[in-house]
């Protein structure tokens, strides 16, 4: 498991549609966010939010920020069989309550 105190997160609110849309994801894609691997994206909830994303690690260079950005984007575009994401919907999050969400 990972350590969540203080971690940066890039990720994405899941949305009503979104969530239906990882419930319903296209077969064979289920990797991409319910395996426990760094590679794999991650649910997590914030408050009363649940969000889909990735921990950055320890020392991340801020140079590659765009290329975590787009990765999460694609990933969830391909989860959601081509579900169309905005640029701006991708966000960091600094808060030490992110937790890891409740299998649903």
């Amino acid at each position: 498991m990972y350590e969540l105190d203080k971690r940066l997160f890039v990720g994405m609110k899941i949305s009503a549609k979104l969530q239906r849309e990882l419930d319903n994801c296209a077969r064979g894609t289920e990797h991409y966010f319910k395996a426990d691997k760094p590679e794999s994206l991650q649910i997590v909830t914030l408050q009363e939010d649940k969000l889909i994303g990735r921990f950055l690690r320890d020392g991340f260079p801020v140079s590659d920020i765009d290329n975590v950005s787009r990765n999460v984007r694609s990933i969830v575009t391909l989860i959601t069989q081509g579900s169309r994401i905005a640029e701006d919907s991708i966000q960091i999050y600094a808060d030490c309550t992110v937790r890891p969400a409740k299998a649903s």
